[in-house]
């Protein structure tokens, strides 16, 4: 169990899932992936995986091989703080390149909601753990409930993974004892809270 644990939590790590979003908004069956052409959705989704996936994820590799942090989970809040700030300059990078080409709102909207994600997660972390696995995943959920209620369509599919999704890390994180349950569902109403306030207010 602890093994599959560690899988789920591998596979739906909070860094990837701004890349994982941008892909599967991609082949929604909206004007979203209709409205942007092949090429422009190819250099935005490789454009994210760089800044906000790959270059967090070396430097937290360089952080552990230098002894500054302890593992990859970084299981004492503290270890967090320099990650979580390089992965906040990589975030706040990102919405400047993306600004810079002709990428449509809702898109640019995701990354600002994930950007806010990521600031709120380091100053409660600084205080308490909170999940961000589920701020992840919640992130992600939130971007599809806003894009079915902004275009009235039908999304389902995806939210309905989506929740299944949150099942899977919720419980991977509990039995890696990473968290406790509040911090897992505070984590999960935040990164949904955070798409919401982008894309309403």
């Amino acid at each position: 169990m602890r093994l599959a644990a560690k899988i789920i939590s591998i596979l739906f790590n909070p860094l990837f899932m701004p890349t994982l979003g941008l892909f599967l908004l991609f082949n929604t069956d909206t004007y979203i992936n209709y409205a942007v052409h092949f090429k422009l959705k190819q250099f935005t989704v490789l454009l994210v995986a760089l800044v906000t996936f790959i270059i967090p994820l070396l430097s937290i590799l360089f952080l552990r091989n230098r002894g500054i942090i302890t593992s990859m989970q970084m299981y004492a809040s503290k270890e967090r703080i320099i990650p979580y700030i390089i992965t906040i300059i990589s975030f706040i990078f990102t919405l400047y390149l993306l600004k810079q080409t002709t990428v449509i709102p809702i898109i640019f909207n995701f990354i600002i909601g994930a950007t806010y994600a990521i600031i709120l997660t380091f100053i409660i972390n600084i205080k308490w753990k909170i999940s961000a696995h589920t701020v992840g995943v919640g992130g992600l959920l939130g971007a599809f409930l806003c894009v079915a209620t902004k275009l009235q369509t039908d999304v389902s599919i995806f939210i309905v993974a989506l929740l299944v999704v949150f099942g899977l890390v919720a419980t991977a994180r509990l039995i890696l004892n990473a968290h406790t349950q509040a911090q897992i569902y505070a984590g999960f109403l935040l990164g949904i809270a955070t798409q919401f306030a982008v894309f309403y207010f």
